[in-house]
């Protein structure tokens, strides 16, 4: 949703938001971020979740009732897994050109 992808700052991490309108209690916004940790990734994304409440009248009424960060286990498992040629999975992030997910 481009009202929060605009909302992110350089060093945040942010790539992807997912917005899930029809949840019970209320919509949630996901945000995907790349983080050194889950405490990075929580400010970032609360951080992030602030601001595009702040910035635009269309998201007036909306507040943030909790913020909260996961691991994708799937994704570390298979950065992981080695073979004999080396790395099964492409490294991600901001300084590799790799847009695909091992997942």
């Amino acid at each position: 949703m481009p009202l929060f992808l605009c909302c992110g700052r350089e060093g945040e991490g942010l790539e992807h938001v997912s917005v899930h309108s029809d949840a019970a209690g209320g919509p949630v916004v996901g945000l995907y971020l790349t983080a050194p940790s889950l405490a990075v990734a929580e400010r970032s994304a609360l951080a992030v979740c602030r601001r595009a409440l702040s910035a635009h009248t269309e998201l007036e009424g909306f507040a943030v009732v909790s913020c909260g960060a996961v691991m994708v286990p799937q994704y570390w498992d298979r950065l992981a897994l080695w073979d004999e040629g080396g790395r099964t999975a492409p490294l991600h992030g901001p300084s590799h050109q790799e847009s695909t997910h091992p997942f």
